[in-house]
């Protein structure tokens, strides 16, 4: 199968080897690209923290953020690290550190995932949109959340809608990625169209798109779901 997946340019790496492993050919539309944050006073602060060694826990919700952060700092060894995804750790790892990967990303994963978090400090690097739900579900069990912008989405110039007539399916990896590739529900004819996970589903129904697939937050976790569903099929 031709698959669209809308993936940031910097996170590409591995993506179109990944999904010959299951069979399809990968055309990587990015939307978007990554800028500097508009203000990097958020990833100062964080950066401070974490050499004071007042961070607990540090969660990364991409291999960017880890990219940009640990690029200014490198936590202590005894910092607990969570990550999103096998790729974000793997640059976790590269780095020298080790990261834990959560099976699934939602905000009330992520609370439940980590434990008992009750007056544990855990800094987030992220890109700059916010998500109040994630800080919600953490403050809400006692932890203070420190986030920081560690880059900016801005939108990039793309043949997205011209690549959409050479594909058989479409994958929107984030919220934002969606909203900035000019897809509407008139594009979606025989097209499967999968959404990463439920906080990209939420924004694609905002836009009238109702998703085939919904992940759990990983590229590898859509392509079983196709998988699947292919299997049954035959």
């Amino acid at each position: 199968m031709k698959i669209a997946v809308t993936k940031l340019k910097e996170k590409s790496e591995g993506v179109h080897e990944l999904f010959a492993r299951y069979g399809h050919v990968a055309f990587v539309v990015s939307t978007m690209k990554a800028a500097e944050p508009t203000d990097p006073a958020s990833l100062s602060y964080l950066c401070d923290m974490v050499s004071k060694g007042k961070i607990d826990i540090l969660i990364f919700t991409s291999s960017l953020g880890v990219e940009r952060l640990f690029g200014k700092i490198r936590p202590r060894k005894d910092v607990r690290i969570v990550c999103v995804g096998p790729k974000t750790a793997k640059k976790v790892k590269e780095s020298g550190m080790q990261g834990e990967v959560i099976a699934e990303f939602s905000s009330d994963n992520f609370a439940g995932y980590l434990g008992d978090i009750n007056g544990k400090t855990i800094g987030i690097a992220r890109a700059e949109v916010p998500n109040p739900q994630l800080t919600d579900s953490l403050t809400s069990k006692g932890a203070r959340v420190v986030e920081a912008a560690a880059y900016a989405l801005v939108p990039a110039v793309n043949e997205f809608l011209d690549v959409l007539k050479e594909v058989e399916a479409v994958i929107f990896t984030s919220a934002k990625s969606f909203e900035l590739s000019g897809f509407k529900n008139e594009f979606a004819g025989n097209l499967t169209i999968v959404a990463i996970g439920p906080k990209t589903a939420d924004a694609m129904r905002k836009y009238g798109v109702i998703p085939d697939f919904v992940g759990n937050g990983t590229l590898e976790n859509c392509l079983l779901l196709l998988k699947r569903v292919s299997d049954t099929c035959k």
